[in-house]
């Protein structure tokens, strides 16, 4: 009786606790329904991007159960492979079947029960992520602890609503279209549609689960992922330390972070990257064939994200034709086996494009099909950036004259991928052998890439742009490790070089966190992801008059549709706009029509146009840049076919909206 009585006392007492904390709560609400559902929200968007991303690394696992890899780079690899098949799924099913609301729930929901087991066991390798925390000494911790707060940083800002430009532009825009119109098809207002899009497919998954944050949050999972394989493989070839410095050396400048959380191609593009290079040093090392086809299944994805990834296969049948030499062996089987893997998961793009546009490499090369002489200029009509240090010192120039946003290179790719890679050699006569061979690899990918990089801005500008090539990012920072492990070997005066050299890493390092982290804090991004702010007043700070401007769209009666006149970015207004993606929609009217304004107030009237958006500012821009693309005679028919219509209703003096319906 004593011991029921004290059992009744003590279910009492939690009774008690659990009524004055409800009540308490009751009366003091530590949440506001709007902080409530942000933070519901913000859950389920992780859930729904961190799950794909598991359901990618559990198929990976189910195919490919016994990869002879070090854990981290298995677990990352697997999920490679599991990806680019999902993009693949997406873009066959969604061109055929279609894409009903309810596939993509089911899908994951089928996926999830199938492949549980396979998840468990792919997700147990995440356990070598604590013994390269116990092996990376004190640089490796400090630099882990870094790595972990510039994730935290990307991690709000994807949390927040899109700002990026190609993500407004195309990245975020296609995806919505195939669910707008349950099926993936050619957009023919879109030339973006005509590109490769293993990527877009993997947002179009996650859009339709979680939103347009979820695809930002697959991004971010992307880098994540490259990040843990390159850990892994650096840390199997030159040990923990050195692993760190290689894998921090990717993110130490601002523009490789602020990708992360921008839902573009990027970082998949490296993933597959680094699939390429691990899978090209295992067949060198053991000379299975499977390995080999692997490398070219990784290369045709990267290729299937983006067409500058090209240099990366061009790269890889270069150290193909290098292990042929080395063994005397022929080329060709090999040099068809890797580029026959690649061309199979690439060809999917090229089938696509070539049906609905009658172009296999739309836009690029060709006018016939849907591809118009004015849009072929403006891809193709732009002169080599720069002068001759720019074809000879690509690497230098992109790292120093690089900046976010700016002309050029476009990118600021931080210092520790050319300061640590250009040191590669020094350790190289204590280097075990498959150190060796895995650094031979490296050097021969970022020599050819930054050869194909320097040749390719001799016949386009536009291809100086760094971010094109990272799918040579991991072969670079193989060889930024490998210069910190070499510094570690040096002493000058019983100085050890090493010492002063990760005081340099974590210096670099350390200014980034800080620049992101300022970054962050001063976009609203956390105020945003935690429903602080709205999306309206965090676009607005962030993007000024768009924002407006897409509002006055929005505003207008449900049967209006705008077209947008040299305004590119369109994401925030779908469906009841058309962005002017690469500015030619001007000209192509122009050409069509032979300056007849009737005729093309007609013809868009046609299209179902009721109201015209013009980016005021953004012509403005172009005649100050002296644009090749926009002559002062294009923008004086464009006044003179606006001066026809009503008058306009002027938003701050950036954006004009026209009624088109009398």
């Amino acid at each position: 009786m004593r011991r029921n009585g004290i059992a009744w006392a003590g279910l009492v007492g939690l009774a008690w606790i659990i009524g004055i904390v409800l009540f308490y709560y009751a009366g003091h609400k530590p949440l506001t329904p709007d902080l409530a559902l942000a933070l519901l929200q913000d859950v389920w968007r992780l859930v729904v991007s961190l799950g794909l991303l598991a359901l990618a690394g559990g198929l990976g696992q189910r195919i490919l159960p016994a990869l002879e890899l070090p854990p981290l780079a298995r677990l990352s690899l697997q999920a490679a492979l599991g990806l680019g098949i999902f993009s693949l799924a997406v873009l066959i099913v969604g061109s055929t079947l279609g894409l009903p609301a309810w596939l993509p729930w089911l899908a994951a929901l089928v996926l999830a029960i199938w492949l549980r087991r396979s998840i468990r066991r792919w997700l147990f390798d995440l356990g070598g992520l604590g013994e390269l925390w116990r092996a990376g000494g004190r640089l490796g911790r400090a630099l882990a602890v870094m790595l972990v707060a510039i994730f935290f940083f990307a991690l709000l800002t994807a949390l927040a609503p899109p700002l990026s430009f190609d993500s407004l532009v195309e990245h975020l825009v296609m995806p919505g279209a195939y669910l707008q119109d349950s099926r993936v098809s050619y957009l023919p207002w879109i030339t973006f549609s005509g590109m490769p899009q293993n990527a877009e497919m993997l947002y179009t998954w996650g859009i339709a689960l979680g939103g347009n944050q979820a695809a930002a949050l697959l991004s971010w999972g992307f880098g994540l992922l490259a990040g843990l394989g390159v850990l892994g493989y650096l840390a199997d070839k030159l040990g923990a330390r050195a692993a760190w410095a290689g894998a921090v050396a990717l993110l130490a400048g601002f523009s490789p972070v602020i990708l992360l959380s921008s839902a573009y191609v990027d970082w998949l593009v490296m993933l597959f990257g680094l699939g390429t290079l691990v899978c090209l040093d295992a067949w060198r090392a053991r000379g299975r064939r499977r390995d080999l086809f692997l490398a070219g299944v990784f290369a045709g994805l990267a290729v299937g994200c983006k067409y500058t990834a090209g240099t990366l296969a061009l790269a890889a049948l270069v150290v193909v034709a290098w292990q042929a030499w080395r063994r005397r062996s022929a080329f060709l089987p090999s040099a068809f086996q890797f580029g026959g893997a690649g061309l199979m998961v690439a060809l999917p793009w090229f089938v696509k494009n070539g049906l609905t546009t009658g172009n296999p490499f739309y836009p690029f090369f060709f006018t016939f099909g849907t591809a118009s002489q004015v849009q072929l200029a403006i891809f193709q009509r732009v002169g080599a950036w720069g002068n001759a240090l720019d074809f000879f010192l690509v690497p230098l120039r992109a790292t120093l004259a690089g900046f976010e946003k700016a002309d050029g290179y476009m990118f600021s790719a931080g210092p520790l991928l050319l300061a640590l890679g250009a040191l590669a050699w020094l350790g190289w006569k204590n280097l075990e052998a498959p150190a060796r061979l895995a650094i031979q690899n490296a050097a021969i990918v970022a020599a050819i890439g930054c050869l194909s990089w320097a040749v390719a801005n001799q016949f386009n500008g536009l291809l100086i742009q760094t971010r094109y090539y990272m799918a040579l990012f991991p072969a670079f920072a193989l060889l930024a490790a490998a210069g910190e492990w070499g510094l570690r070997q040096v002493a000058v005066a019983r100085v050890r070089l090493g010492r002063i050299a990760a005081v340099l890493i974590l210096l670099a390092v350390g200014f980034n966190v800080l620049e992101v982290g300022l970054d962050t804090v001063k976009s609203g991004a956390p105020q945003a992801a935690l429903g602080l702010k709205s999306q309206d007043a965090y676009l607005a700070d962030n993007l000024g008059w768009f924002q407006p401007a897409m509002q006055a769209i929005r505003d207008l009666p449900a049967s209006s549709r705008a077209l947008l006149l040299y305004e590119p970015r369109a994401l925030y207004c779908q469906p009841r706009c058309i962005g002017d993606e690469i500015m030619d929609r001007w000209k192509q009217a122009r050409a069509l029509y032979q300056d007849d304004f009737n005729r093309i107030l007609a013809a868009w009237r046609g299209e179902g146009f009721t109201h015209l958006l013009l980016y005021r500012q953004g012509i403005e821009f172009l005649v100050d840049s002296n644009d090749p693309n926009h002559t002062p005679d294009d923008l004086h028919a464009l006044n003179a076919f606006l001066s026809t219509l009503p008058a306009p209703v002027k938003l701050g003096g950036v954006y004009e909206l026209y009624a088109l319906k009398n």
